[in-house]
């Protein structure tokens, strides 16, 4: 999520500011600032490297690119399968959604409370969901052949239970064709979330691919990296080199600089491995899907056309804006909850705008393992800030990654990591560096134990170095780099999929004036919680590959915003009509007073429609904003925008929680929507639209707590998105043509 801009008057010349975030698409919807060594060819300015980054592109969904192949559709829109005609005459209130390039079911649930789409008890979750596409292939068109390619991947049995599905073909996963399904106690179907696609098994194209001229991997590599950077890579740049343990069908290759490089190296080597790309209508290309981690760059993963010339298929930024800088002050309560921040604000305590700054707090020296029995935190002898879920570091100097001159959350004694921040110092000084390192690691770790309860556990590809045996990719612990060496003001985190770490990258605030030093978002929880939310609904929806669309998109910012006001809230709130930044102390500026109501969003978060008058309409573009209500006088930006539009999904989000409060007191509230926003992500299709999330979280209720569905439905409804709601089309990138509904 962007930060917004501050005064810079008083700042000498040269010093590097915070940029506002680019607010038309997707693929431009972080802010963060990167450099490129001298003499490569290319502006080494942050603003002109932003401004020549690639977009975001998927092959399917682009009809100029499908047309130039001769891929023409045959379905119409309004085509039913026949499968879904026979399903619709069996189950009640069927429910399908098709993808709109493909014209397959990527959604199928029946609002029918009781209804579910397979009753027939299985002796387990892949039995019954295997069981059911053998039953119901039809509905994608599938063939016996086709049928065959579909594999089990992973089940998660906690909270929502989940079977996570894939087509193989000859060993080569088709790409994208991640599907998951939901299942009751007894392994009933509930609902099946993504798309298979029919023919992949067909001899045609197997034997097509198989006639073509094969591009080498490491020409594919060096095409890709060229197309990202705008500089000439070679295929001889790069070699193979060993991978983890376990980390297959990866393959890994290195780069290889040659004497006084100056092109942008790369801080990993790139992972690699075979897919099946879908182009729709039975046509499927060989590709291979990559990782890109270039010094200077946000993480890109990549497909490229295996077969003769290596076309770009896909291409995705992995790097997500945050906003918000929480440090980890705790409560001390029953579950060690953080402080909203070093200076809790939140919520404001009048609910209205009149310049209040909440003053620090002390820190609490608390005794915990982790809230997983078994699942400790750290190794029994450990003295860093490394553990099996985190690696937490300040990340002061190039390059990218924990290296010489940066610095590691160190013990004081055995087993004790007891650093008092001294809020008269700069954040950067040795002493506040290491508080707000340990800081920050607590939050991940806290998130890590927390979200693990509610269901992201490894099977549904958690961050972890080892997944114990219990499904998912390890190797992949989250690696939270503070006070980064590569800008200020603002923060990211980059998703690649599962088996590879998420990178978190905190930065420093700089200070206003001399009187109020530079401060840090390593351990405001406002935000680290924020970037944490788009590292767990990236992995939860399409394995870091689904959030494409510009919906996907701002429902991710809507998610962080989430998560940080409803993880960091406590039961004395003011749920009714208290206001709820995602933000206040490291947003502190000369010119701006009211960082602790509105933070950098436009209004702040409120069940009270008089102080945040966000409705589902106003996601859509050149809708004018309500009257009345006061708004941030230095936020703006077009509706689309993702994180103007991510605010509307989090103030519905808002609305279901506060509501469960109501009905059930604080703790056992957030516990269980925890559970429903969990269980919704991970049966959430790819390039979802709203009302498709919304449907999601509703499988989650009624499969988990049944009761809880009309609350549920109430609280989606008071914010336009009831039962009759229209999302836009799944692709729209204005967000034109909502509409809304008030029935719940």
């Amino acid at each position: 999520m962007a930060r917004r801009k501050r005064s810079t008057s008083k700042r000498p010349a040269g010093k590097t500011r915070k940029r506002a975030a680019k607010t038309t698409k997707l693929s431009q919807a972080i802010s963060q600032g990167f450099e490129v060594p001298r003499g490569s060819g290319r502006p080494t300015t942050r603003a002109a490297i932003q401004s020549t980054l690639p977009e975001d592109f998927h092959a399917l969904y682009d009809r100029g690119f499908r047309a130039a192949r001769g891929i023409v559709p045959t379905v119409s829109p309004q085509t039913r399968s026949s499968g879904h005609t026979r399903l619709a005459a069996e189950v009640p209130d069927l429910e399908v959604d098709y993808d709109q390039a493909t014209q397959l079911p990527n959604r199928i649930v029946s609002r029918h409370p009781t209804a579910r789409l397979a009753a027939r008890a299985a002796t387990s979750p892949e039995e019954a969901i295997t069981q059911f596409i053998q039953d119901r292939g039809d509905l994608w068109h599938l063939t016996p052949e086709d049928i065959a390619t579909v594999k089990v991947v992973s089940t998660s049995p906690r909270g929502l239970p989940t079977v996570n599905l894939i087509q193989r073909v000859e060993g080569k996963e088709v790409f994208n064709s991640d599907v998951t399904a939901s299942l009751g106690p007894n392994n009933e179907v509930i609902s099946i979330a993504g798309q298979f696609f029919p023919q992949a098994a067909a001899e045609p194209s197997r034997k097509r691919a198989m006639a073509e001229s094969k591009t080498a991997e490491e020409e594919a590599i060096a095409n890709a990296a060229t197309d990202l950077t705008h500089i000439t890579y070679v295929s001889s740049d790069f070699t193979k080199v060993k991978g983890p343990k376990g980390s297959e069908p990866y393959r890994f290759y290195g780069f290889k600089p040659k004497r006084s490089d100056t092109r942008p190296n790369f801080e990993r080597p790139v992972r690699l491995k075979d897919v099946m790309f879908p182009l729709g209508e039975g046509h499927f290309v060989p590709g291979y899907y990559m990782e890109l981690w270039i010094k200077g760059f946000p993480t890109f993963s990549y497909v490229m056309d295996a077969i003769d010339t290596p076309d770009l298929l896909y291409r995705r930024k992995l790097t997500q804006a945050v906003a918000f800088k929480y440090r980890v002050h705790n409560t001390g309560n029953g579950i060690f909850q953080p402080e909203d921040g070093p200076a809790p604000g939140s919520p404001h305590p009048t609910g209205m705008p009149n310049g209040f700054q909440a003053q620090a707090v002390a820190q609490k020296l608390v005794a915990i393992e982790s809230l997983l029995p078994g699942k400790p935190w750290l190794p029994p002898n450990a003295k860093t800030t490394k553990g099996n879920n985190c690696f937490a570091y300040a990340d002061l100097k190039s390059p990218d990654g924990f290296g010489t001159g940066d610095a590691v959350g160190k013990v004081t004694s055995p087993r004790v990591f007891d650093h008092v921040y001294d809020h008269s110092k700069p954040a950067s000084t040795a002493k506040n560096l290491q508080a707000s390192i340990v800081g920050m690691f607590f939050h991940v770790n806290w998130l890590h134990d927390r979200w693990y309860e509610a269901g992201f556990d490894e099977a549904s590809g958690n961050g972890q170095q080892d997944n114990f045996g219990l499904g998912g990719v390890g190797g992949d612990p989250v690696l939270a780099e503070g006070n980064d060496f590569s800008g200020t003001d603002n923060a990211n985190m980059a998703t690649p999929a599962d088996g590879a770490s998420p990178r978190m990258q905190m930065y420093e605030f700089l200070g206003p004036t001399p009187s109020k030093p530079s401060r840090t978002s390593n351990f405001e929880a406002l935000i680290t919680f924020h970037e944490m939310g788009h590292y767990i609904t990236n992995r939860l929806v399409g394995n870091s590959n689904g959030l494409t669309n510009v919906q996907g998109g701002a429902m991710g910012e809507g998610w962080g915003d989430f998560f940080a006001i409803c993880m960091t809230s406590q039961s004395t709130d003011n749920f009714a009509t208290g206001t709820f930044a995602v933000g206040g102390w490291t947003d502190l500026m000369s010119n701006f007073k009211e960082n602790y109501y509105f933070s950098i969003r436009r209004y702040p978060y409120s069940a009270d429609m008089a102080k945040n008058p966000l409705t589902f309409k106003h996601i859509a573009n050149n809708v004018v904003l309500p009257v009345g209500p006061t708004s941030n006088p230095i936020a703006g930006g077009p509706n689309n925008e993702v994180h103007n539009a991510g605010e509307v999904w989090c103030a519905v989000l808002w609305e279901v929680f506060v509501k469960l409060v109501a009905k059930h007191g604080h703790s056992e509230a957030e516990k269980r929507m925890l559970a429903y926003v969990v269980g919704g992500l991970k049966v959430t299709p790819l390039r979802p639209t709203y009302t498709q999330a919304r449907d999601g979280i509703i499988t989650a209720v009624t499969s988990l707590h049944p009761e809880d569905e009309p609350e549920v439905r109430a609280g989606f409804a008071k914010r336009g998105m009831g039962r009759g709601a229209v999302s836009p089309p799944s692709s729209s990138t204005t967000l034109a043509g909502v509409v809304e509904s008030f029935t719940a």
